[in-house]
C-alpha cells in the first residue's frame, strides 16, 4: 500500500511539474490595436534574444511610438529561476537598426498591418534558465495611451537552447 501511495504521489508531482512547464504564453499590450507576437526566444550561452513582431491593427498609422530598454522604469524580466533582469542587462532595437541599447530604440512608426520587428537582448541569463515568467516592456505612445503607467506584459516565454 505504501508503494502504491508513493508511486501515485510521484506521478502527481511529475504531472504538476509538466503542467507548470506548459503554461500558455500570455500577452497584454493595453491597447486593442497593438498586437505583439513572440517570433522566437533563443539563447546562446548566457545571452538570450527575444524577437517580437509588433503590428498595428488600427485604422491609421501610428507615427510615433518609442520602445525603452532596461535603463527606463518598467522594462524588466523575471526568469523561472527567480532572477530579475533590469538596467544594462536588457537592451532593445527596432527593425534592422544597428545596435542594441538599454536607453531605448528611439521613435519609430508602425504603419497599419505592416509587421515591425522588435528585438530584445538579455545578458547574463544562467544556462539553466528555461523560460521567462514575465517580460515587462515600457513603450511610449500618445496615440495608444501607452506610458510608464500602462506597460506591455508578456508571460511564460520559453527559451530555446542549442
Amino acid at each position: 500500500m505504501k508503494k502504491f501511495l508513493f508511486t501515485m504521489m510521484a506521478l502527481l508531482a511529475i504531472t504538476f511539474q509538466g503542467l507548470q512547464a506548459q503554461a500558455p504564453l500570455k500577452i497584454v499590450t493595453n491597447h486593442p490595436d497593438f498586437k505583439i507576437n513572440v517570433k522566437r526566444c533563443a539563447a546562446s550561452g548566457k545571452t538570450v534574444i527575444i524577437d517580437l513582431i509588433l503590428t498595428n491593427e488600427g485604422a491609421t498609422d501610428v507615427e510615433e511610438i518609442e520602445g525603452a530598454g532596461g535603463c527606463y522604469d518598467g522594462t524588466e524580466a523575471y526568469d523561472n529561476d527567480g532572477n530579475i533582469y533590469q538596467g544594462d542587462a536588457i537592451k532593445v532595437r527596432v527593425a534592422n537598426r544597428q545596435n542594441y541599447t538599454c536607453s531605448g530604440c528611439g521613435r519609430f512608426k508602425i504603419p497599419v498591418d505592416v509587421p515591425m520587428r522588435y528585438s530584445i537582448c538579455i545578458e547574463n541569463v544562467p544556462v539553466s534558465t528555461e523560460s521567462f515568467a514575465r517580460l515587462t516592456l515600457h513603450f511610449e505612445c500618445k496615440k495608444w495611451g501607452l506610458s510608464r503607467d500602462k506597460l506591455v506584459k508578456i508571460s511564460n516565454i520559453p527559451i530555446s537552447r542549442n
